[in-house]
């Protein structure tokens, strides 16, 4: 299979969670493939830092700050991405949170914050995108929502704590993702193929990795490093267009949860 990021050169990208991790890997990797993208978190001052150390190479990062928990600030967002950059070609949703409590201690408003940001704010993010697409005749757009082995399953291992609200967020992202092909099929008559995947990687050497679960690893190489999960993503990109790549699961080798 062909793989290619050449069709996206010069046209937008928008990362959310894009000011370390995951998030900030795959919006350099894209401005290294020559796209604009609209980097997107509430630490401004990381994206601004990237932005200046990115400076120079074919593509560009775009700081943009906003609290993704509120849906004003996700309407802001793509508002502005339209007036001063024109559609989305790719958006990649990767914004989340993973509080370590157990549903019965949950506070209300944490849950309600996870709800919002795991879950809500992609289907959000998805809407918005797709109209983005459609309003300004992008045909061949590219929505990346960032899941988690934890959709596929109850992830119980010992450093990890109570994950369960975390997983259940992320079973919404595989439901959510899903039903979302489904429902862009009707776009396809009027010449829409707006590709959607589910990337979901096991455990990340991030920020959101419980420094417990770190040290219960026999071996540092049992977790991916952040350029694994942007280098899966590139490759989920850069199929040909006629190639959906609908769920992409990726762990380290040996990897047991």
């Amino acid at each position: 299979m062909s793989l290619s990021m050449e069709r996206f050169a010069g046209r937008v990208a928008v990362v959310t969670g894009a000011s370390s991790g995951i998030g900030a890997q795959i919006a350099e990797d894209l401005v290294r493939a020559g796209m604009v993208v609209v980097g997107v978190a509430r630490r401004v001052d990381r994206l601004q830092a990237q932005a200046a150390s990115l400076s120079g190479l074919r593509g560009r990062l775009e700081p943009l700050q906003a609290d993704l928990s509120s849906t004003d600030e996700l309407c802001r967002v793509f508002k502005w991405v339209d007036d001063n950059l024109g559609g989305i070609s790719v958006l990649v949703n990767n914004a989340a949170i993973m509080p370590l409590v157990a549903i019965p201690d949950f506070d209300p408003a944490e849950s309600e914050k996870l709800v919002f940001t795991n879950v809500s704010a992609v289907m959000i993010g998805c809407t918005l995108g797709i109209a983005s697409m459609k309003r300004n005749g992008i045909k061949d757009g590219h929505i990346i929502n960032m899941n988690s082995t934890a959709g596929h399953r109850i992830l119980a291992s010992p450093g990890l704590g109570s994950a369960v609200a975390y997983c259940a967020s992320k079973h919404a992202t595989v439901a959510l993702t899903q039903g979302l092909r489904a429902d862009l099929q009707a776009l396809k008559a009027s010449g829409f193929r707006i590709r959607v995947t589910s990337l979901s990687p096991g455990a990340v050497q991030t920020e959101m990795l419980p420094e417990g679960y770190r040290k219960s690893l026999p071996d540092a190489d049992m977790a991916l490093r952040v350029k694994d999960v942007s280098t899966a993503a590139l490759y989920v990109l850069g199929s040909p267009p006629a190639v959906e790549i609908t769920e992409l699961t990726i762990q380290a080798t040996g990897e047991f949860i």
